[in-house]
């Protein structure tokens, strides 16, 4: 994997590696059709803001270093293009020294267009392997992050950064690039104050007691642009999760205490994602080889953390230190795995299709085994229920608010409400036994889309027009052994009945006053339909543990 290391300024003294930050000025021979590349990552942008903590050493700030093979694109664009999207690309590999921290090093050319001689404006964009030039560049931002060493090496796959300059291309001359972060880091500093010392730390999740989509994984920039200014609201997600794996779970001693760190990189927020009667809500998963634990730190945006009143902010960095004794160790429950039955072998009532990171498969969502046509074809009446007060009804992850809102508006008339919005009250009345607090509800559209990811046999993270590799051997393989285990025990398969609207099914979420959103569970692609014309459409109804 492509590297970029993260030191912390006031500690980089105790890694005991040779410093390199002088620009190289002579290019040897030039490889490729385009010029060798002197990158440069600007440090004065990445400053700390303090989270939670008891005692802050890194008011400086963190210094970020080129590492061997970090990949960068370059795009390069001459005054005769008037069009925003020509352009000539270069793809470049850092060329580092084993054990070097450079924040200034050499890029050589991997595969390039032909780069004439001339005057152009180039752009570069790092890393190269999550930015997409389909219009504007796009950056991707996995919501879902691994880290597999106890230092920050892995934020290489995901740091977001771009430089401009205008350059004389020449055949011998290097070009020369300054990038600047478009994202953010936050670190997590865990201190193990408990009687066990063989805990390690395996799971950090974020999200807001809200439940909120606040946190973007795609962002839009204008090739013009330095910051990212446009997010699409179908790939926000109301939780962030990072998995820690082999050396990274450690707890070791450092500044006096049994620390383990983690990293997250994480794209910049809206400046009003945050409201200070929310709750940042921080979950540790701990493991000591033998038992699995679970906590949780929950924090008040207004009174904790007012740090966040502009929201994420670009190119900062964010401090948590987080205190863990005794008291705070509680032991997971009943686990679960992708496409156990639920909630057991002998008594099933549904299939596990999505299992929370870091729960230790204690926490999930559960899909029943029935599904019926939409009743009359219709999700509701031309009403704008957002408006109307409905919580949720148009949150692309919230089906179980959306669903008992709906529930406790309309509930009071059982015809009118048979008449106008059928799937609600079916589960209210059928599957949640006149319960309007029932546990089964009607899904957001997102939660298709993880029953999708789920049951083709994939840990679910957004996606826009479809899942990648959905139509894979391996997706539709386990897509039917997921099938097979529903109808095993009398239930009705996803998406295989004889008409052609066979994989369309109806979510929650509403898209307008008119329109509500569905997906297609049999190539998981999404849209909307028109509150009264669900013709053909099925629903299924899922519910958490």
């Amino acid at each position: 994997m492509k590297k970029l290391h993260i030191l912390f300024a006031v500690s980089a003294i105790l890694f005991g590696s040779c410093s390199n930050d002088e620009i190289i000025t002579e290019q040897p021979e030039r490889k490729g059709s385009a010029p060798q590349l002197i990158a440069t990552v600007e440090q004065e942008s990445v400053t700390t803001k303090s989270g939670v903590i008891e005692d802050n050493d890194y008011i400086l700030g963190e210094k970020f270093y080129w590492s061997n093979g970090d990949a960068t694109t370059v795009l390069f664009r001459s005054p005769s293009m008037s069009n925003i999207s020509q352009y000539k690309k270069a793809e470049y590999a850092a060329e580092v020294s084993a054990g070097v921290q450079s924040s200034s090093t050499a890029f050589n050319v991997v595969q390039a267009d032909i780069i004439d001689n001339g005057e152009y404006t180039v752009y570069g964009f790092f890393p190269a392997s999550a930015w997409k030039f389909v219009g504007n560049p796009m950056i991707n931002m996995p919501a879902n992050q691994t880290q597999n060493e106890a230092n920050s090496m892995h934020l290489g796959a995901y740091m977001a950064m771009k430089a401009t300059n205008n350059v004389a291309v020449d055949g011998v001359s290097p070009i020369n690039l300054s990038y600047k972060h478009l994202g953010s880091v936050i670190r997590f500093a865990v201190w193990n104050s408990s009687d066990n010392n063989d805990l390690k730390l395996a799971n950090i999740n974020v999200r807001l007691s809200s439940g909120k989509a606040v946190f973007a994984t795609q962002g839009d920039l204008h090739i013009n642009e330095t910051s990212l200014t446009y997010y699409a609201l179908d790939m926000m997600v109301p939780a962030l999760s990072l998995q820690l794996t082999g050396d990274a779970q450690n707890f070791a001693t450092k500044e006096g205490k049994n620390q383990c760190e983690g990293y997250m990189a994480v794209l910049p927020t809206a400046a009003n994602a945050f409201e200070s009667s929310d709750d940042l809500i921080i979950e540790l998963s701990f493991t000591d080889g033998t038992n699995n634990y679970l906590t949780s730190k929950t924090y008040n945006i207004g009174t904790d953390l007012d740090f966040l009143s502009n929201g994420i902010e670009q190119g900062k960095s964010y401090y948590f230190q987080l205190k863990v004794d005794n008291s705070d160790l509680n032991a997971a429950g009943t686990s679960y795995a992708l496409g156990d039955y639920w909630p057991d072998d002998d008594n099933p009532e549904g299939i596990v299709f999505w299992v929370k990171p870091g729960s230790f498969g204690t926490q999930g969502k559960v899909v029943g085994l029935g599904e019926i046509p939409v009743p009359n074809w219709i999700w509701g009446l031309v009403n704008d229920e957002q408006a109307a007060g409905v919580a949720g009804i148009r949150s692309y992850t919230a089906g179980v608010l959306a669903t008992r809102s709906m529930i406790a508006k309309y509930k009071g008339n059982l015809t009118t409400f048979d008449d106008d919005y059928p799937p609600f009250q079916y589960i209210y009345i059928v599957i949640n036994d006149s319960d309007e607090n029932g546990p089964w509800y009607l899904p957001a559209r997102d939660e298709l889309k993880m029953l999708f990811a789920g049951y083709s046999g994939k840990v679910y993270d957004p996606w826009m027009s479809s899942m990648p590799d959905f139509d894979s051997a391996e997706c539709a393989a386990a897509r039917t052994a997921f099938n097979a285990k529903i109808t095993a025990i009398g239930g009705k398969a996803i998406g295989v009945t004889n008409d052609f609207f066979s994989g369309f099914y109806l979510s929650s979420t509403e898209a307008s006053s008119d329109r509500f959103f569905y997906i297609n569970l049999l190539d998981s692609s999404t849209g909307t339909s028109p509150k009264g014309n669900a013709w053909g459409m099925n629903f299924r109804w899922i519910r958490d543990f």
